[in-house]
């Protein structure tokens, strides 16, 4: 390494390493009033301390965890960053996310999802023609089950849940078992990794409520997290953010204000704004007095939670795909969904990795193996598809969102039964002093970190309006 570029990474070391300081030496806060309170240190609670500290308003943001960024999460152990919860920026476009990484001159890179190669179970490539034949099929099987969707609606008949409407058209197609294999695998990777939850937990009528931007699918081949630390070194906002500061009550029946306990102080405020992830909402972590009002209680049971782990392997060189342009690897796995999809990460960075994804049922039995489980499960395919002289990984990284007691899940769709009233009333203030942001209480832009920003603008614009700021 260049001497100039060692001493460059090192001063970004030790700004990093200050910053993390300057974080976990708030934790023992010495500030516990202020005009907002904000749960969370992820994106919609960073992106509403800052229009509110913009705006004058004193705030403290009080995050559970050691660290900040919430569902953003990069991790540097393999000796590159590397994103553990989200990764794209989901059409570049008037993205906000987009504008925050120009602002801040950060890389991001686009991923071209038709550089891709299918591989059948016994590990042999579908040609072209063999592809766009599955496609096809896929197109039909869609159009199908839309019909079911336009027909139960037209005779005001209950939602149900794709896996059911599959069932019912599935025969009129007259598959054999081999082409069924690969329509649950379009399926898998068109729908349910999309979604991060199984066909049969999909809402049929409503599960594709979302206004997307448009434009690229972008990366960040140095990690997500810059985002992160470009919103707080530009507010100033780090003395503001208190870590390891785990809320386990909201008194929001004070005359006086708002009163939060944690596990080390009490706080108050004038307005909360409530971020909690909605698979924490879910398992009632946090306990609300009064009880939230049971419209929103209601909401948060029919919205699903769900779960998208991945798998980083890092490999002693780079044995896969020698043309250098594919970035999706897919495999037609002989259990639906089991690393049927992976990134091949050496495209972005030149270091030989793949990121292997598993979705729904299959992402929460990833939860439950262990770390060498993990690569004897994902190595025969790979096997299959390169030959069995391939090597072995030499370090691995798995997520467990599920598992992880902080977010509970990695983000929400529409559950059969559910619709997007269910996020409009998520997002609903109760009274003028507790308002809710996050990924679920966004009904345009779901499950996504633009639609979990805006979230965070949009409460912090209502604060303004009720504690009559603006």
């Amino acid at each position: 390494m260049r001497r100039r570029e060692f001493i460059k990474q090192s001063l970004q070391l030790l700004i990093l390493g200050y910053l993390d300081k300057a974080w976990s030496l708030t934790a023992t806060p010495q500030q516990q009033h202020a005009d907002v309170i904000i749960i969370g240190a992820g994106i919609a609670g960073l992106s509403a301390a800052k229009n509110l500290k913009d705006k004058g308003l004193s705030v403290i943001v009080l995050e559970a965890r050691e660290r900040i960024g919430g569902r953003i999460w990069t991790d540097n152990s393999l000796d590159l960053p590397l994103d553990l919860g989200a990764s794209w920026i989901h059409g570049i476009n008037k993205n906000p996310i987009k504008q925050l990484a120009d602002q801040f001159h950060i890389k991001t890179s686009p991923t071209n999802y038709n550089a891709s190669q299918l591989y059948r179970t016994n590990g042999k490539p579908l040609s072209d023609s063999e592809d766009q034949r599955l496609y096809k099929r896929y197109d039909t099987l869609y159009s199908l089950l839309m019909e079911v969707k336009r027909l139960r609606k037209a005779q005001h008949l209950p939602d149900i849940s794709w896996q059911q409407a599959f069932d019912s058209v599935v025969n009129k197609m007259q598959l054999d078992a081999v082409a069924l294999s690969e329509l649950y695998f379009a399926l898998n990777t068109e729908v349910e990794h999309e979604y991060a939850a199984d066909l049969n937990q999909l809402s049929l009528f409503n599960w594709d409520v979302e206004t997307s931007f448009r434009g690229s699918d972008n990366l960040f081949p140095n990690g997500y997290y810059q985002i992160v630390e470009g919103l707080v070194k530009s507010s100033g906002l780090g003395s503001s953010i208190l870590t390891n500061q785990v809320v386990q009550t909201v008194d929001y029946s004070r005359i006086s204000g708002v009163e939060i306990t944690t596990n080390q102080a009490v706080f108050e405020a004038s307005a909360v704004i409530v971020t909690l992830p909605l698979g924490v909402l879910k398992a009632n972590s946090v306990e609300f007095f009064p009880s939230l009002p049971k419209t929103k209680q209601q909401a948060v049971a029919r919205l699903g939670m769900g779960v998208l782990n991945k798998t980083y392997f890092r490999f002693p060189d780079y044995f896969w795909q020698q043309d250098g342009r594919t970035q999706i690897i897919n495999s037609i796995s002989a259990v639906k969904g089991r690393w049927a999809e992976w990134l091949n990460f050496y495209y972005y960075t030149r270091q030989p990795l793949l990121l292997g994804f598993n979705a729904g049922r299959q992402g929460l039995a990833i939860e439950e193996m262990s770390n060498r489980e993990i690569i004897d499960d994902a190595m025969p395919l790979l096997s299959q598809i390169y030959g069995d002289n391939i090597p072995s990984p030499t370090a691995h990284i798995t997520t467990r969102w599920a598992s992880d007691p902080f977010a509970l899940g990695s983000y929400s769709y529409i559950a059969t039964g559910a619709s997007v009233g269910d996020y409009q009333e998520l997002a609903k203030a109760v009274g003028q002093r507790l308002f809710f942001a996050g990924e679920a209480t966004s009904s345009d832009h779901p499950a996504t970190v633009h639609g979990a920003f805006l979230s965070g603008v949009r409460e912090a614009n209502k604060v303004l309006v009720a504690l009559r700021k603006v």
